[in-house]
Protein backbone atom coordinates (compact mmCIF):
# COMPACT_ATOMS: atom_id res chain seq x y z
CA UNK A 1 0.00 0.00 0.00
CA UNK A 2 1.06 3.33 -1.02
CA UNK A 3 0.45 6.46 1.36
CA UNK A 4 0.65 10.17 0.89
CA UNK A 5 3.09 12.20 2.43
CA UNK A 6 2.16 13.03 6.47
CA UNK A 7 -0.89 11.02 5.80
CA UNK A 8 -0.67 9.76 9.53
CA UNK A 9 0.23 12.92 11.22
CA UNK A 10 -1.50 14.83 14.04
CA UNK A 11 -2.80 18.11 12.93
CA UNK A 12 -1.00 20.69 14.60
CA UNK A 13 -2.65 24.15 15.83
CA UNK A 14 -0.51 27.09 16.79
CA UNK A 15 -1.89 29.92 18.46
CA UNK A 16 -0.69 33.64 16.62
CA UNK A 17 -0.55 37.09 18.14
CA UNK A 18 0.03 39.60 15.81
CA UNK A 19 1.40 42.74 17.32
CA UNK A 20 1.00 45.54 14.09
CA UNK A 21 -1.72 45.41 11.48
CA UNK A 22 -0.20 47.90 9.06
CA UNK A 23 0.01 47.18 5.50
CA UNK A 24 2.25 44.07 6.16
CA UNK A 25 0.51 42.82 8.93
CA UNK A 26 -2.90 42.91 6.86
CA UNK A 27 -1.27 41.06 4.34
CA UNK A 28 -0.40 38.67 6.34
CA UNK A 29 -3.56 38.14 7.85
CA UNK A 30 -5.16 37.59 4.70
CA UNK A 31 -2.38 35.34 3.58
CA UNK A 32 -2.73 33.23 6.39
CA UNK A 33 -6.23 32.72 5.78
CA UNK A 34 -5.92 32.07 2.08
CA UNK A 35 -3.18 29.50 2.58
CA UNK A 36 -5.34 28.00 5.47
CA UNK A 37 -6.04 24.39 3.14
CA UNK A 38 -2.60 24.62 1.85
CA UNK A 39 -1.32 24.37 5.38
CA UNK A 40 -3.31 21.49 6.00
CA UNK A 41 -2.39 19.25 3.45
CA UNK A 42 1.01 20.30 3.01
CA UNK A 43 1.96 20.52 6.55
CA UNK A 44 -0.91 19.37 8.87
CA UNK A 45 -1.09 23.02 10.40
CA UNK A 46 -3.33 25.14 11.61
CA UNK A 47 -2.27 28.60 12.06
CA UNK A 48 -4.78 29.73 14.99
CA UNK A 49 -5.09 34.04 15.07
CA UNK A 50 -5.80 34.26 18.65
CA UNK A 51 -4.76 38.32 18.61
CA UNK A 52 -4.97 41.17 16.45
CA UNK A 53 -2.85 44.77 17.66
CA UNK A 54 -2.63 47.84 16.43
CA UNK A 55 -1.28 51.12 18.13
CA UNK A 56 -4.92 51.95 20.28
CA UNK A 57 -7.08 48.72 19.83
CA UNK A 58 -6.90 45.04 19.97
CA UNK A 59 -9.09 41.78 18.94
CA UNK A 60 -8.50 38.74 21.14
CA UNK A 61 -10.51 35.74 21.07
CA UNK A 62 -8.27 32.84 22.85
CA UNK A 63 -10.37 30.45 20.84
CA UNK A 64 -9.27 32.18 17.36
CA UNK A 65 -10.61 34.67 15.58
CA UNK A 66 -12.84 33.55 12.56
CA UNK A 67 -11.67 33.84 9.23
CA UNK A 68 -15.31 36.01 8.96
CA UNK A 69 -13.91 38.64 11.85
CA UNK A 70 -10.16 38.34 10.71
CA UNK A 71 -11.63 39.76 6.98
CA UNK A 72 -13.75 42.03 8.33
CA UNK A 73 -10.76 43.61 10.83
CA UNK A 74 -8.42 43.68 7.50
CA UNK A 75 -11.20 45.81 5.37
CA UNK A 76 -12.35 48.07 8.71
CA UNK A 77 -8.81 48.92 9.37
CA UNK A 78 -7.96 49.57 5.65
CA UNK A 79 -10.77 51.72 5.08
CA UNK A 80 -10.81 53.84 8.73
CA UNK A 81 -7.41 53.32 10.48
CA UNK A 82 -8.95 51.19 12.84
CA UNK A 83 -9.78 47.78 14.37
CA UNK A 84 -13.58 47.52 14.59
CA UNK A 85 -13.33 47.53 18.62
CA UNK A 86 -12.61 49.76 20.97
CA UNK A 87 -11.21 46.93 23.17
CA UNK A 88 -7.97 47.86 25.27
CA UNK A 89 -4.52 45.76 25.37
CA UNK A 90 -3.91 43.42 27.97
CA UNK A 91 -0.21 42.72 27.87
CA UNK A 92 -0.65 39.99 30.09
CA UNK A 93 -2.71 38.24 27.90
CA UNK A 94 0.88 37.02 25.65
CA UNK A 95 1.80 34.45 28.77
CA UNK A 96 -1.97 33.13 29.14
CA UNK A 97 -0.98 31.56 26.15
CA UNK A 98 0.30 28.13 26.07
CA UNK A 99 4.03 27.51 24.97
CA UNK A 100 2.91 26.89 21.24
CA UNK A 101 1.97 30.36 20.87
CA UNK A 102 3.73 32.56 18.67
CA UNK A 103 4.18 36.05 18.95
CA UNK A 104 4.07 37.96 15.11
CA UNK A 105 6.06 41.40 15.49
CA UNK A 106 5.21 43.68 11.87
CA UNK A 107 5.01 47.09 13.79
CA UNK A 108 8.28 49.82 13.30
CA UNK A 109 8.58 50.23 17.23
CA UNK A 110 10.35 48.51 20.10
CA UNK A 111 7.43 49.60 22.12
CA UNK A 112 6.11 45.94 22.34
CA UNK A 113 9.13 44.43 23.29
CA UNK A 114 7.89 43.92 27.64
CA UNK A 115 5.17 41.65 25.99
CA UNK A 116 7.81 40.05 23.65
CA UNK A 117 10.18 39.16 26.24
CA UNK A 118 7.29 37.82 28.74
CA UNK A 119 6.07 35.88 25.95
CA UNK A 120 9.56 34.28 25.32
CA UNK A 121 9.84 33.71 29.00
CA UNK A 122 7.01 32.05 28.75
CA UNK A 123 8.57 29.43 26.22
CA UNK A 124 6.67 31.02 23.32
CA UNK A 125 7.67 31.73 19.64
CA UNK A 126 8.69 35.15 18.02
CA UNK A 127 8.64 36.06 14.31
CA UNK A 128 9.52 39.74 13.37
CA UNK A 129 9.91 42.03 10.14
CA UNK A 130 10.15 44.67 12.87
CA UNK A 131 14.32 44.92 12.61
CA UNK A 132 14.00 47.07 16.00
CA UNK A 133 14.06 44.37 18.37
CA UNK A 134 17.20 42.63 16.79
CA UNK A 135 19.30 45.75 16.23
CA UNK A 136 18.27 47.41 19.14
CA UNK A 137 19.66 46.46 22.74
CA UNK A 138 22.17 43.64 22.75
CA UNK A 139 20.51 42.20 25.89
CA UNK A 140 17.21 42.24 23.03
CA UNK A 141 19.33 40.44 21.11
CA UNK A 142 20.60 38.14 23.63
CA UNK A 143 16.81 37.37 24.66
CA UNK A 144 15.81 36.68 20.79
CA UNK A 145 18.53 34.80 19.74
CA UNK A 146 18.38 32.21 22.23
CA UNK A 147 14.81 31.37 21.97
CA UNK A 148 12.11 30.23 19.62
CA UNK A 149 12.61 33.06 16.69
CA UNK A 150 12.68 33.76 13.52
CA UNK A 151 14.01 37.51 11.90
CA UNK A 152 13.91 36.39 8.42
CA UNK A 153 12.41 38.91 6.71
CA UNK A 154 14.58 41.85 8.90
CA UNK A 155 17.33 41.95 6.07
CA UNK A 156 15.32 41.96 2.78
CA UNK A 157 11.70 40.85 2.99
CA UNK A 158 11.13 37.36 1.40
CA UNK A 159 14.86 37.23 0.33
CA UNK A 160 16.58 33.62 2.09
CA UNK A 161 19.50 36.15 3.38
CA UNK A 162 19.37 34.89 7.08
CA UNK A 163 18.70 31.29 6.62
CA UNK A 164 21.82 31.54 3.96
CA UNK A 165 24.09 32.70 6.74
CA UNK A 166 22.94 29.80 9.29
CA UNK A 167 23.07 27.76 6.77
CA UNK A 168 26.47 28.68 6.13
CA UNK A 169 27.47 28.90 9.98
CA UNK A 170 25.70 25.43 10.74
CA UNK A 171 27.78 23.83 7.82
CA UNK A 172 31.19 24.77 9.98
CA UNK A 173 31.85 26.92 6.64
CA UNK A 174 33.87 30.60 8.11
CA UNK A 175 32.38 33.56 7.02
CA UNK A 176 35.29 36.25 6.07
CA UNK A 177 33.43 38.87 5.02
CA UNK A 178 29.61 40.14 4.06
CA UNK A 179 28.80 43.09 1.75
CA UNK A 180 25.19 43.91 0.70
CA UNK A 181 23.06 46.23 -0.70
CA UNK A 182 20.50 46.17 1.22
CA UNK A 183 17.79 49.38 0.17
CA UNK A 184 15.95 49.63 -2.82
CA UNK A 185 15.35 53.26 -1.95
CA UNK A 186 19.19 53.77 -2.05
CA UNK A 187 19.86 51.92 -5.01
CA UNK A 188 17.85 53.41 -7.01
CA UNK A 189 19.11 57.17 -5.85
CA UNK A 190 22.38 55.30 -7.02
CA UNK A 191 21.35 54.42 -10.25
CA UNK A 192 20.01 57.92 -10.92
CA UNK A 193 23.51 59.84 -9.78
CA UNK A 194 24.86 57.07 -12.34
CA UNK A 195 22.89 58.70 -15.26
CA UNK A 196 24.17 62.10 -14.28
CA UNK A 197 20.53 62.54 -12.37
CA UNK A 198 20.38 66.05 -10.10
CA UNK A 199 20.41 64.40 -6.37
CA UNK A 200 18.03 66.91 -5.50
CA UNK A 201 15.60 65.88 -8.83
CA UNK A 202 16.38 61.93 -7.93
CA UNK A 203 15.33 62.34 -4.00
CA UNK A 204 12.18 64.18 -5.06
CA UNK A 205 11.62 61.64 -7.88
CA UNK A 206 12.04 58.87 -5.48
CA UNK A 207 9.70 60.36 -2.99
CA UNK A 208 7.00 61.18 -6.14
CA UNK A 209 7.03 57.33 -6.64
CA UNK A 210 6.93 55.76 -3.08
CA UNK A 211 10.19 54.51 -3.34
CA UNK A 212 10.69 56.56 0.20
CA UNK A 213 9.50 56.84 3.99
CA UNK A 214 7.32 60.01 3.90
CA UNK A 215 10.38 62.13 5.05
CA UNK A 216 13.26 60.40 2.46
CA UNK A 217 16.01 61.65 5.30
CA UNK A 218 14.66 58.58 7.01
CA UNK A 219 16.29 56.52 4.21
CA UNK A 220 19.02 59.14 3.07
CA UNK A 221 20.69 58.96 6.43
CA UNK A 222 21.59 55.04 6.09
CA UNK A 223 20.30 54.25 9.50
CA UNK A 224 17.84 51.47 8.07
CA UNK A 225 20.98 49.53 6.11
CA UNK A 226 22.77 49.89 9.06
CA UNK A 227 20.59 48.05 11.37
CA UNK A 228 19.89 45.46 8.57
CA UNK A 229 24.12 44.93 8.58
CA UNK A 230 23.91 45.21 12.51
CA UNK A 231 21.87 41.79 12.57
CA UNK A 232 24.01 40.45 10.35
CA UNK A 233 27.63 41.56 12.01
CA UNK A 234 25.41 40.20 15.55
CA UNK A 235 24.60 36.74 13.49
CA UNK A 236 28.53 36.36 13.32
CA UNK A 237 28.77 36.88 16.91
CA UNK A 238 30.41 40.55 16.79
CA UNK A 239 29.02 42.28 19.88
CA UNK A 240 28.23 45.20 17.98
CA UNK A 241 25.78 48.13 18.97
CA UNK A 242 24.41 50.74 16.58
CA UNK A 243 26.69 53.27 18.05
CA UNK A 244 29.72 50.79 16.67
CA UNK A 245 28.28 50.84 13.17
CA UNK A 246 30.06 54.04 10.73
CA UNK A 247 26.92 55.03 8.24
CA UNK A 248 27.51 57.65 5.97
CA UNK A 249 24.85 60.15 5.35
CA UNK A 250 23.54 61.42 2.22
CA UNK A 251 22.87 64.77 3.38
CA UNK A 252 24.24 66.94 6.41
CA UNK A 253 23.01 67.25 9.92
CA UNK A 254 22.18 70.72 9.39
CA UNK A 255 19.54 69.73 7.20
CA UNK A 256 17.64 68.10 10.10
CA UNK A 257 15.61 70.74 11.30
CA UNK A 258 14.45 71.65 8.42
CA UNK A 259 10.73 70.85 7.19
CA UNK A 260 10.37 68.13 4.79
CA UNK A 261 9.09 70.75 2.08
CA UNK A 262 12.30 73.02 3.46
CA UNK A 263 14.39 70.39 2.87
CA UNK A 264 13.39 69.05 -0.62
CA UNK A 265 13.97 72.76 -2.03
CA UNK A 266 17.42 73.00 -0.05
CA UNK A 267 18.30 69.00 -1.52
CA UNK A 268 19.25 71.24 -4.72
CA UNK A 269 22.34 72.44 -3.01
CA UNK A 270 23.94 69.06 -2.70
CA UNK A 271 23.65 68.52 -6.50
CA UNK A 272 27.53 69.14 -7.13
CA UNK A 273 29.05 67.49 -3.44
CA UNK A 274 27.05 64.48 -4.97
CA UNK A 275 27.64 64.50 -8.44
CA UNK A 276 31.58 64.97 -7.77
CA UNK A 277 31.53 61.90 -4.90
CA UNK A 278 29.59 59.92 -7.41
CA UNK A 279 32.11 60.83 -10.10
CA UNK A 280 35.29 59.62 -7.74
CA UNK A 281 33.43 56.39 -6.87
CA UNK A 282 32.76 55.55 -10.43
CA UNK A 283 36.38 55.94 -11.90
CA UNK A 284 37.83 53.18 -13.88
CA UNK A 285 33.97 52.23 -15.01
CA UNK A 286 33.19 51.18 -11.70
CA UNK A 287 29.00 50.90 -10.73
CA UNK A 288 27.60 53.23 -7.76
CA UNK A 289 26.29 51.49 -5.02
CA UNK A 290 25.61 52.24 -1.34
CA UNK A 291 26.19 49.14 0.32
CA UNK A 292 27.40 47.56 3.67
CA UNK A 293 30.48 45.52 4.20
CA UNK A 294 30.88 43.44 8.00
CA UNK A 295 34.69 42.32 8.18
CA UNK A 296 36.97 41.36 10.76
CA UNK A 297 34.78 42.67 13.26
CA UNK A 298 34.33 46.37 11.83
CA UNK A 299 30.89 47.20 10.24
CA UNK A 300 30.93 50.50 7.37
CA UNK A 301 27.92 51.76 5.54
CA UNK A 302 28.00 53.81 2.67
CA UNK A 303 28.38 54.95 -0.80
CA UNK A 304 31.39 52.52 -2.84
CA UNK A 305 32.41 51.80 -6.29
CA UNK A 306 32.21 48.43 -7.31
CA UNK A 307 33.70 46.60 -9.86
CA UNK A 308 31.27 46.09 -12.85
CA UNK A 309 32.24 42.25 -12.47
CA UNK A 310 31.71 41.76 -9.06
CA UNK A 311 28.48 40.68 -6.84
CA UNK A 312 27.44 44.09 -6.36
CA UNK A 313 28.45 45.65 -9.48
CA UNK A 314 26.61 43.21 -11.80
CA UNK A 315 23.14 43.38 -10.19
CA UNK A 316 20.77 45.81 -10.73
CA UNK A 317 21.06 48.57 -8.59
CA UNK A 318 17.53 49.14 -7.26
CA UNK A 319 17.81 45.21 -5.89
CA UNK A 320 19.05 43.88 -2.75
CA UNK A 321 22.05 41.56 -2.66
CA UNK A 322 23.98 40.27 -0.06
CA UNK A 323 27.48 38.25 -1.13
CA UNK A 324 28.72 36.14 1.39
CA UNK A 325 32.53 35.46 1.21
CA UNK A 326 33.64 32.32 3.14
CA UNK A 327 35.65 29.61 3.49
CA UNK A 328 34.46 27.29 0.77
CA UNK A 329 32.83 30.76 -1.26
CA UNK A 330 36.33 32.72 -1.92
CA UNK A 331 36.80 32.87 -5.34
CA UNK A 332 33.23 33.34 -6.16
CA UNK A 333 31.15 34.77 -3.52
CA UNK A 334 27.50 33.50 -2.42
CA UNK A 335 25.43 35.73 -2.93
CA UNK A 336 21.13 36.23 -2.60
CA UNK A 337 19.11 38.61 -4.59
CA UNK A 338 16.46 40.14 -5.55
CA UNK A 339 12.89 42.58 -4.78
CA UNK A 340 14.16 42.96 -0.70
CA UNK A 341 10.75 45.65 -0.11
CA UNK A 342 7.38 44.85 -0.90
CA UNK A 343 4.19 44.60 1.64
CA UNK A 344 3.17 41.56 -0.05
CA UNK A 345 6.30 39.96 -0.57
CA UNK A 346 7.49 40.73 2.95
CA UNK A 347 4.00 39.28 4.62
CA UNK A 348 5.00 36.11 2.76
CA UNK A 349 8.72 35.80 4.69
CA UNK A 350 7.07 36.44 7.80
CA UNK A 351 4.34 33.68 6.79
CA UNK A 352 7.11 31.31 6.13
CA UNK A 353 8.93 32.06 8.66
CA UNK A 354 5.83 31.54 11.14
CA UNK A 355 5.47 28.02 9.66
CA UNK A 356 9.31 26.84 9.81
CA UNK A 357 8.83 27.86 13.51
CA UNK A 358 5.75 26.11 13.67
CA UNK A 359 6.86 22.81 12.61
CA UNK A 360 9.23 22.52 16.08
CA UNK A 361 6.65 23.93 18.19
CA UNK A 362 4.48 20.96 20.25
CA UNK A 363 1.22 19.60 18.63
CA UNK A 364 -2.34 20.96 20.72
CA UNK A 365 -4.62 18.04 19.41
Amino acid sequence: MIFLKNEFLAMKSVNIFLLGFGGVGRALARQIVEARERHKTRNQLALNIVGLVDSTSAMIDANGLSDESITRAISAKTQTGRLPVDQTQPASIITAFPTNAIVVDTTASAAAMPMVLAALSAGGGYVTANKLPVAGKLAWWDAISRSKARWETTCGAALPVISTLNTLLDSGDEVHKIEGCLSGTLGYLSSELERGTPFGDAVRTAKQLGYTEPDPRQDLGGLDVARKALILARMLGYRLEMNDVQAESLYPASMDGLSMDEFLREVDTLNQLMAERAASLMAGGKKLRYAATIEDGKLAVGLIGAAPDSKLGSTRASDSIVAFHTKYFNDNPLAVSGRGAGQEVTASGVLGDIVSLAKEISVTD
